[in-house]
């Protein structure tokens, strides 16, 4: 048992080290062969943030657990907006720019509304993933587009803000060396997140399902806790809920739809029936927490976040209780 508890810090630690030095190193790397700091923050930053989720979700379904793989997806999309976003806006509360709230909100509401409607037989099929993996391409070209057109701007500052701020871009030789090292350790880490707690799973008689909800969900999503945390602190609203949106949508887009690729997801009873719409109710909450009814702009109070927080721990305990 303690070599699974072992293996599961062990893995939580791999991936996130490893998903700064694949960003440092792609950044740099990036910068190196002349490409723009907009399109640098937009993909290489914003893709490095949910490397954790890709690599495990990737490695529960070549290993034969499917229940790990959707259950990392859907338990990230919960505890980015209950703990994630509560937790930052309790450090400040955190004003909203309209842009997220008319832009990428819509999107990711269609995005798991699709998502569910696919889970409905039980399955995500390997067309079903290519159709979700084309739509993340499609997100991530028009947001290229729009930043492009309306660089300078705030994006264009946000994602300069994203990028390492080193005045002296590392060389080559380094820029691979944190790209292919960063690498290796996520594929390790991700490895024994998934070894370890699925062997805790069995040990104490929790589903596989609820493991990958809770435990490899929340250890996968350290990387967006940290950013999110930070930018509140900082003052960063926009990367703090942004962060939240953004994350979410890859999750949905890419998480659930590359793995589905490699090999069809199966899709339990339980998943569908209860953890789908817990995620759906808990991004439709956003709409009211992040929305200005006043016409100025929106923001997520301290109440709100707590509110937030509150509903992911009973979330949790409701889980843990039963262990279905």
């Amino acid at each position: 048992m303690l070599l699974h508890v072992t293996a599961v810090f062990s893995g939580v630690a791999a991936l996130v080290w490893g998903a700064d030095r694949f960003v440092d190193g792609a950044a740099a790397l990036a910068r190196r062969l002349g490409i723009s700091t907009i399109i640098i923050g937009l993909t290489v930053v914003s893709f490095g943030t949910s490397l954790p989720e890709l690599l495990v979700s990737l490695t529960a379904t070549v290993m034969g657990h499917p229940d790990v793989a959707v259950g990392n997806v859907v338990g990230s999309n919960i505890a980015n907006i209950g703990l994630i976003l509560g937790v930052a806006s309790l450090f400040r509360p955190l004003m909203v720019h309209g842009s997220v709230v008319r832009r990428e909100y819509p999107l990711l509401i269609g995005a798991s509304v699709i998502a569910w409607l696919m889970a409905r037989n039980g399955t995500f099929s390997r067309f079903e993933g290519f159709l979700l993996a084309t739509g993340l391409v499609l997100f991530v070209t028009k947001m290229v587009v729009e930043a492009k057109q309306t660089a300078p701007d705030v994006l264009l500052q946000e994602a300069a803000t994203s990028v390492s701020t080193r005045q002296q871009v590392p060389t080559l030789g380094k820029s691979m060396f944190f790209l292919v090292s960063g690498l290796v350790a996520l594929t390790v880490g991700s490895r024994l997140l998934v070894w370890g707690g699925v062997a805790l799973a069995r040990g104490f008689g929790v589903s596989e399902l609820v493991i990958g909800l809770t435990m490899v969900a929340l250890g996968t999503s350290l990387p967006e806790l940290a950013t999110s945390v930070v930018g509140a602190i900082k003052k960063q609203d926009d990367i703090a809920v942004g962060n939240v949106v953004g994350s979410n949508l890859f999750n949905t887009l890419a998480i659930l739809g590359i793995p589905a690729m490699v090999r069809p997801l199966t899709v339990s009873t339980e998943a569908y029936y209860r953890d789908f719409p817990v995620m759906l109710l808990a991004t439709l909450v956003l709409w009211p927490v992040c929305r200005s009814w006043s016409g100025r702009q929106g923001r997520v109070n301290r109440l709100e976040g707590g509110a937030l927080t509150l509903g992911y721990f009973v979330y949790v305990g409701f889980l843990l209780r039963f262990r279905g």
